[in-house]
């Protein structure tokens, strides 16, 4: 995340344990070729499309006590790409006819983590948020409560879990990934097992 927010070292230092935690994932548009070359082209941007988000009890089985999925309607580039739509899932009519404005769509989501004590996302999804902000002049949340877990699980587990991708993650701990990747909410869920497992051997 960039120096303008601050988040948590470790989620899950046993002195934080505690409370809910929100685990969310990010779709955003795309195009052949935009990862390799970082969305440097002037017309391009990471405008979210997709959020999803899972809520739990920071308990010892992470128990779920809610889901939130929802559409997000971009407007530097209305128009999905093709690559994003194969990518994704996500064809142009659900997001003419379900897409939230995104102002709309980050106060949806900020109610849907109120109170929770830490919202936790996998490679870089917060950086994704305070891009939308600013695209959108839209006033950004706070962001002490979040955290980008890929480090943390790095230096917890292992350097594998710091480069892989969050529908892989369960791979990591012997499940077979169940869902569709580059849905946010199934990679979400994703997140959540590969968690469940680790907390379940005295990881996290």
């Amino acid at each position: 995340m960039n120096d303008t927010t601050t988040h948590p070292q470790d989620p899950f230092d046993p002195n934080q344990k505690g409370g809910d935690i929100v685990i969310f994932d990010l779709e955003f548009t795309a195009w052949e070729g935009s990862l390799e070359r970082g969305w440097s082209e002037p017309w391009e941007a990471r405008e979210i499309i997709q959020i999803g988000a899972v809520r739990v009890k920071d308990d010892a089985k992470l128990t779920e006590v809610g889901r939130l999925v929802m559409l997000v309607t971009p407007v530097k580039n209305p128009q999905l790409s093709d690559y994003i739509i194969t990518l994704t899932g996500i064809d142009q009519d659900a997001i003419d006819t379900e897409g939230f404005d995104f102002e709309e769509a980050l106060d949806v989501f900020m109610d849907f983590c109120e109170g929770a004590r830490a919202i936790l996302s996998y490679s870089g999804d917060p950086d994704v948020l305070v891009e939308n902000c600013k695209l959108h002049g839209v006033k950004p949340p706070k962001w002490t409560r979040f955290a980008e877990i890929s480090g943390v699980l790095g230096r917890r587990v292992g350097p594998e879990f710091a480069t892989s991708h969050s529908n892989q993650l369960p791979k990591l701990v012997g499940l077979e990934p169940d869902g569709k990747a580059h849905d946010a909410m199934d990679d979400s869920l994703a997140i959540l097992s590969t968690l469940r497992v680790l907390r379940s051997r005295g990881v996290l």
